[in-house]
C-alpha cells in the first residue's frame, strides 16, 4: 500500500513526513511547511477546508483534496487532531485508509497507534439479516404485482379503446356505403335515361361522378374489412358461385375506372363453363376491385390491364390452408386460376417482400400521382386465405406486376 502518514502541530505546520510502500513521490515539504501547501497551489482550497474540519470536529474521513501533483489527480485524505497535534493519512484511492494504517503498524507502531481511534470510524458494511432480506423481497413482491395490475388494466382499456374504435370505424363505413351506392345507382340511371342527348362534356361528368363513386366505394369496402380483421371476425357468406360471371361483371365495373386513364382491360374467361367455386361473392368482389384498381393506377395512361380467369387441375393446391381445405373436400388440386397483369412500373424486390402487409406504403405513386394507405393488399391476402386459397405477385421495375390467386373450385352437383 502506497501512501504519506503526516504529523502536523495544531497550527497544521508539517513536522515530520512518513512514507508507507513507494509514498507519493510528488508530495514534499520542509518540517514547517503548513500542510495545505504540500498538494500544491491549485490545491491550497481543499486543503484549507480539510484542515477547518479537523479544527472543528477533530476527524475527517477520506476527505477528497484534488492535486495536480500526482497522477490519480485526487487524493483522499483522513485524518485526526489528539493532544499532540494532527495526524494525516493520505491515499490514493477512497477506503485505503485501514490497508495503511495495517502495513504503517509494521513500520512505525507508535504512528499506527495514534491513527488507530480514526479506525473505529470506519464504516464497515453491514450484512441485513434473513429477516430484512424477507422484508425487502415481499416489498419487491409487492410492488411487482402492483406493476402488473396496472399494465394489466391499461392492456383492458387499450383492448377496449381499440374495440371501440373498430366499431366506430365499421358504423362509419357503414353509413358511407348506402349513400355511395345511391350516386353510383343515380349516374347510371342519367345515362341510360339520358343516353342521346348528352353531350361529350356532360357525359365526361357523368363518369367522373361514376368513377370516384366507386373508388370511394372500394375505399369504404377495405375500411369494413380492416375492421372485420383488426377484430377477428370476418366472416365469409360462401355458397357456390359462377366464378366466371362475377369476374365478367367486376372487369365491365372496373372499365369505367380503367376509362378515366384510357386503359384497356382486356378479360380472358375459359369457353366450357368451370365448375363452382364455394367463395363468398362479395369479398371476391372486393379483392379484384383492389387488384384491378392497383392495375389502374400503376400503369400507364393508354396501357393494358390482362385479367385471365383459368382451371387448374392435377397440382397441389398450394401450402397451409389451401391444402387443408383441398383435403377436406376430397378435390386436391382443382382450382381456380386468377390472374391480373399490367405494364406498368412494376416493384422494387426489397418491397416485393412486404407487399401484403398492412399499411405497408411503397415508394411508389400511381403513374398521375394516385396514392395509398397500403390496405388493399393486406386485405386481398386475407381474403384468399379465408378461402383456403394463396396469392402470389411476380414483378420487377420495368416490366408490370402479375398477382395471381388460386382458389379451390367444387364439382358441380350430377
Amino acid at each position: 500500500m502506497d501512501g504519506l502518514v503526516l504529523t502536523c502541530d495544531h497550527d497544521g505546520r508539517l513536522r515530520a513526513l512518513h512514507r508507507v510502500g513507494a509514498g507519493l513521490p510528488g508530495l514534499t515539504g520542509k518540517p514547517g511547511t503548513p500542510f495545505p501547501a504540500l498538494f500544491g497551489p491549485d490545491a491550497v482550497a481543499g486543503a484549507l477546508d480539510l484542515f477547518s474540519g479537523l479544527r472543528k470536529s477533530g476527524r475527517a474521513l477520506d476527505h477528497p483534496v484534488p492535486s495536480r501533483l500526482d497522477p490519480a489527480g485526487v487524493l483522499h485524505v483522513s485524518g485526526l487532531s489528539d493532544a499532540e497535534g494532527m495526524v494525516l493519512a493520505v491515499t490514493r484511492a477512497p477506503g485505503g485508509f485501514p490497508a495503511l494504517t495495517e502495513a504503517l503498524d509494521a513500520l512505525n507502531p507508535r504512528l499506527a497507534r495514534r491513527l488507530a481511534p480514526l479506525g473505529s470510524a470506519v464504516a464497515k458494511p453491514e450484512l441485513p439479516s434473513a429477516d430484512a432480506l424477507f422484508d425487502e423481497m415481499t416489498l419487491l413482491n409487492n410492488e411487482l404485482a402492483n406493476v402488473q395490475r396496472a399494465l394489466a388494466k391499461a392492456n383492458a382499456e387499450l383492448a377496449a379503446s381499440n374495440e371501440q374504435k373498430n366499431r366506430l370505424m365499421g358504423m362509419l363505413a357503414h353509413d358511407l356505403r348506402t349513400p355511395l351506392q345511391v350516386v353510383v345507382g343515380f349516374a347510371e340511371l342519367l345515362e341510360q335515361r339520358l343516353d342521346g342527348r348528352l353531350e361529350a362534356a356532360e357525359r365526361a361528368c357523368l363518369e367522373r361522378i361514376r368513377e370516384s363513386s366507386l373508388s370511394m366505394r372500394h375505399m369504404v369496402e377495405d375500411a369494413l374489412s380492416l375492421a372485420a380483421l383488426q377484430a377477428g371476425r370476418l366472416r365469409l357468406a360462401r355458397r357456390p358461385s359462377d366464378l366466371a360471371a362475377l369476374v365478367r361483371r367486376n372487369v365491365s365495373m372496373n372499365r369505367v375506372l380503367a376509362e378515366g386513364k384510357c386503359i384497356t382491360i382486356e378479360l380472358s374467361v375459359p369457353e366450357r363453363p368451370l365448375p363452382m367455386a364455394d367463395i363468398d361473392p362479395a369479398k371476391l368482389d372486393q379483392l379484384l376491385n383492389n387488384l384491378l384498381s392497383n392495375a389502374v393506377k400503376y400503369s400507364d395512361r393508354g396501357g393494358r390491364v390482362r385479367v385471365a380467369l383459368s382451371e387448374v387441375s392435377g397440382e397441389a393446391p398450394g401450402e397451409g390452408l389451401g391444402e387443408a381445405l383441398g383435403e377436406a373436400m376430397g378435390k386436391v388440386g382443382d382450382r381456380a386460376r386468377l390472374r391480373v397483369s399490367d405494364d406498368g412500373r412494376g416493384i422494387p424486390p426489397a418491397e416485393l417482400a412486404q407487399l401484403f402487409q398492412p399499411f405497408t406504403r411503397t415508394g411508389r405513386l400511381g403513374t398521375e400521382g394516385e396514392g395509398t394507405v397500403g390496405l388493399g393488399l393486406y386485405i386481398c391476402r386475407s381474403i384468399v386465405e379465408g378461402h383456403g386459397g394463396r396469392i402470389t405477385a411476380d414483378s420487377a421495375p420495368g416490366r408490370g406486376s402479375t398477382f395471381t390467386v388460386d382458389l379451390p373450385l367444387v364439382a358441380s352437383s350430377p
